[in-house]
């Protein structure tokens, strides 16, 4: 069964790569924002019934499905640049260009877009990005360096080019859902923003707050 289904989205993804890959993205982004919601609401332990943000998981779904194709593009485009040798330290060095063209140049964009993007889905105006850009993105990029890179060793090396946004959408689910539980364990952790990759940081400043007024 699963392996029919496999066959299947292949061959519609082979067709329609773009539109396919959004789909996807989108769902399996829903998908992630849901299982780490139902974490961070068993966790407060309150007894009160568990209470979906839609809105929040459709802007997840927006999100990942908008990504999709950039993602995609993105990954091709290093296949072009980069090359991957079949076999000993060739392939070895040729990876790990991958990985640090990856890590170095379209994370720490995509990491900013995201908060960005977020960032007016709430509402919110431009002093907001700046203030959410300003207290979360460098440790993002801090939490973001601990996981990615073995993440995209594998991606770049193993997985085939048309299978590389579903795998780390995948591999995100399971991120989102262990960083929602590490976030509600500990005491000294403060509150996020509405939206995060979710990942366990704090603010560089415990003051910051981010304005709601709309731009």
């Amino acid at each position: 069964m699963i392996r029919g289904a496999l066959l299947a989205w292949t061959t519609i993804a082979e067709k329609q790569p773009l539109l396919t890959l959004a789909a996807t993205n989108g769902t399996l982004g829903g998908v992630g924002d849901l299982l780490a919601q139902a974490i961070e609401h068993h966790n407060t332990k309150d007894g009160s019934r568990f209470k979906w943000n839609t809105a929040r998981t459709l802007r997840f779904v927006t999100w990942g499905a908008l990504c999709a194709p950039v993602f995609h593009k993105w990954y091709m485009f290093i296949n072009t640049r980069i090359p991957l040798a079949t076999k000993g330290r060739p392939f070895a060095l040729s990876l790990a260009k991958r990985v640090a063209m990856d890590q170095l140049l379209f994370a720490p964009l995509g990491i900013a877009g995201f908060f960005i993007g977020m960032n007016f889905m709430e509402g919110r105006n431009w002093e907001s990005a700046r203030i959410r850009l300003r207290e979360y993105y460098l440790p993002t990029m801090a939490a973001n360096y601990a996981v990615w890179p073995a993440v995209q060793t594998v991606n770049f090396g193993w997985v085939p080019t048309l299978y590389r946004v579903p795998f780390c959408s995948v591999v995100s689910i399971f991120w989102n859902a262990f960083i929602s539980w590490a976030n509600a364990q500990s005491a000294s952790a403060v509150d996020l923003p509405e939206e995060t990759p979710h990942i366990l940081i704090k603010p560089l400043h415990q003051e910051a707050v981010l304005p709601t007024t709309k731009a």
